[in-house]
């Protein structure tokens, strides 16, 4: 029986934080790959135990980096000396631009046998400075569909994501202020990202702020009109960026106004580009391109089931 540890942010974690675990590709991507015990065992944290037979490095993070970075390093370097595979888990684009954690990246190339990607996007990315093997395999969803049952007409919009998203939720409120203007907000992140918005919020409108879960994401879209996914397809970090909101919010039956980044193009028929001048119609009556919701739930949706997702990163564990 394989051991797979992967690296990540913390000294000790066991499958259950690990699914509540706010870095995206720890929790979707380690718990995805944790389906199938009778071949594998997992462990999750910072030390590599002794009887490992594929390391798979996870988000380093920024907090104590200098520390940590070396800490992986070396544990890195000694499974190029031994029968250790050593997979990437690259979901960030931090080879292509400058921020406190590229020089880790860069450093650990020349031990790397395989860097999976969750788009062919990042992939296209990453092969421009690595010729080794890659790999797509895309985040699964959390969610079961909900299917679209009832007519949209509470008033009412959802964000979900990771903090650093949220200067553009910010500015997509400031830039259609007038045509959300019947709405409420709510918005679900972390802790972190919950004080960011409130300190640098300037919008009129009303929000209700709720911490990440399953649980909290379900239940708050039940009650949710629309759901928006504002990003900057300019940006070079959100140029290899996975499907998973957009999926997520299809799933869970919600209208969606999206930014259309190159991982959306593909589904482009299934949401609203924020930038359509058909923008201001979806939000003075979502209840529009409900054709589009259940489209997407029956024809794009199953691709990224979790199931279908973890034999992928199985079949990578077992080569």
């Amino acid at each position: 029986m394989k051991h797979i540890h992967w690296l990540i942010p913390g000294k000790k974690h066991d499958l259950y934080s690990i699914q509540n675990n706010t870095l995206a590709s720890v929790r979707l991507r380690a718990y995805v790959s944790s389906f199938n015990s009778k071949s594998f065992t997992f462990s999750f944290g910072e030390n590599m135990p002794l009887k490992t037979d594929v390391l798979v490095i996870g988000k380093i993070g920024n907090h104590d980096l200098a520390k940590r970075s070396q800490n992986w390093i070396n544990q890195i370097k000694i499974c190029k000396f031994s029968s250790v595979k050593v997979i990437l888990d690259y979901t960030d684009n931090h080879l292509m631009i400058r921020s406190p954690m590229t020089s880790f990246y860069k450093s650990i190339l020349p031990y790397i046998n395989l860097i999976i990607t969750p788009s062919n996007k990042m992939k296209s990315i990453v092969s421009d400075v690595w010729k080794g093997p890659i790999q797509t395999i895309n985040d699964s969803i959390e969610v079961e569909i909900n299917e679209w049952k009832e007519n949209k007409n509470s008033h009412r919009m959802l964000w979900f994501g990771h903090p650093t998203n949220i200067i553009y939720l910010l500015s997509f409120l400031n830039k259609y202020q007038k045509i959300i203007k019947p709405y409420s907000l709510s918005i679900i992140t972390n802790q972190i990202g919950i004080d960011y918005f409130k300190k640098i919020n300037q919008s009129k409108i009303n929000v209700d702020a709720h911490l990440w879960s399953i649980k909290t994401l379900l239940n708050v879209s039940k009650s949710s009109d629309i759901c928006v996914i504002p990003s900057d397809k300019t940006n070079q970090k959100k140029q290899g960026a996975g499907h998973n909101r957009l999926i997520t919010a299809l799933a869970l039956g919600m209208p969606v106004v999206a930014t259309t980044i190159a991982s959306y193009e593909q589904f482009k028929h299934y949401f609203i580009d924020e930038e359509s001048t058909k923008i201001a119609d979806v939000f003075n009556n979502p209840n529009i391109i409900m054709d589009k919701v259940l489209l997407a739930q029956k024809k794009v949706v199953p691709m990224f089931n979790k199931n279908n997702l973890s034999k992928k990163w199985q079949r990578v564990f077992s080569k």
